[in-house]
């Protein structure tokens, strides 16, 4: 997961205090401390050195210029946002040259101070000072076998941890049916950031997203499939590469059976590519093809795992049977769980949290918890035989 930032509020007026926690208690990976008695200028009494320290410039305490080369020298890594309601433009250039950050007019939106911690995460995450997210890719061996449902419900999964943030993209580029699923109709998609890569910041990014009721930010595949042939592979390493640097979890959709420069580019970049496949003699002839292909391109066998969706135990081929083709275990079991998921796909919301009790859901759960290094049993592969042993 990416670190935390820590950021330490110092603000002498208790309205403005309030306002700027409570904005700063909306934005995922954030550790919010109120200090209060000077912490900022004493750094003796200060435990623990915080990434962004905010002050304001209230007349009770001293000049704001001399308050902000003192807690730069106390903290001379530390970045230091002012906020004000003097709009002078000499002055904020003095408290700019004094060392601080940035400086915030009231009142604050939080979309400028979401930005502005943004610029800092990404500044520390440049430097190595801030780990950054990672990156999971789904692409199934043929189309109709669960992908996209199984990734957007992994982002729904991921999502519901409130203080990590995450992000969806749908790399789909002909027929993305994502957005389908979260029943969003985007109003910018991966297209518009394609056409603008000079503009290509944090602020440009999220811009662009469609924010979601699950909590994750998604970017939609472009509208008409024609534009796809205009995204290229150095723009998905751009994206991707600022992508991991603002969440935790960055999961991608990618299209069936289909490898080209930005799927492998994004394969390159992710942690964990899960092959989606089901229990049908052509889709495990597929998955075997597919995982060949994407090897070809030096993907490594470590980093891609095999899932087996709509899982029936007793089935015409057994498990064994399905392995022996494959050059490692398979990942995951999903169960067949359809009725449940055709209501959650017509209704345009996910099953994790349209029926978090589905069986559904509960797998993906367990699922996400895996590949976390979460659960306690990693022989778990989502489905328990006779007598609950792992299968």
């Amino acid at each position: 997961m990416v670190k935390e930032l820590v950021l330490a509020i110092q603000i002498a007026k208790p309205n403005l205090a309030k306002a700027i926690a409570g904005l700063s208690n909306q934005l995922k990976s954030l550790d919010v401390l109120l200090w209060k008695a000077n912490k900022a200028e004493n750094g003796s009494t200060a435990t623990s050195i915080p990434d962004i320290i905010i002050i304001d410039d209230s007349p009770e305490c001293s000049d704001l210029v001399t308050r902000i080369k003192s807690i730069k020298d106390q903290f001379p890594q530390v970045s230091l946002f002012v906020v004000s309601d003097n709009k002078d433009h000499q002055y904020i250039i003095a408290a700019m040259k004094a060392g601080a950050s940035e400086f915030l007019v009231e009142p604050v939106m939080e979309e400028t101070l979401q930005r502005a911690i943004d610029e800092i995460r990404e500044k520390l995450a440049n430097t190595g000072r801030l780990a950054q997210g990672r990156i999971y890719s789904f692409v199934s061996a043929k189309g109709g076998v669960g992908s996209t449902v199984l990734a957007v419900n992994t982002a729904t999964a991921l999502a519901r941890d409130k203080k990590a943030a995450t992000a969806l993209i749908d790399m789909s580029f002909q027929s993305g049916d994502a957005s389908v699923l979260l029943d969003i109709l985007p109003q910018n998609t991966i297209t518009n950031i394609c056409e603008n890569m000079h503009r290509l910041d944090g602020s440009f990014l999220r811009g662009v997203m469609s924010g979601h009721s699950t909590g994750l930010n998604f970017l939609p595949a472009p509208l008409n499939p024609e534009d796809s042939e205009d995204i290229k592979s150095e723009h998905i390493a751009r994206i991707l590469n600022l992508t991991r640097k603002l969440f935790d979890h960055v999961v991608l959709d990618c299209s069936s059976m289909h490898v080209n420069d930005c799927s492998v580019e994004a394969f390159k970049q992710s942690d964990k590519v899960f092959v989606i496949t089901d229990m049908s003699v052509p889709s495990i002839r597929n998955t075997v093809r597919l995982c060949k292909l994407i090897r070809k391109f030096g993907i490594s066998l470590e980093k891609i795992e095999i899932i087996i969706n709509r899982f029936i135990k007793g089935g015409a081929l057994s498990l064994t049977e399905i392995e022996k083709n494959f050059d490692k275990p398979v990942y995951w079991l999903i169960p067949n769980d359809f009725s449940d998921i055709v209501s959650s796909i017509n209704r345009g919301i996910p099953l994790i949290k349209l029926s978090p009790g589905a069986p559904f859901s509960k797998n993906v759960v367990e699922f996400v918890k895996k590949f976390q290094g979460l659960q306690n049993d990693q022989e778990f592969r989502g489905i328990r035989g006779t007598f609950g042993k792992t299968i």
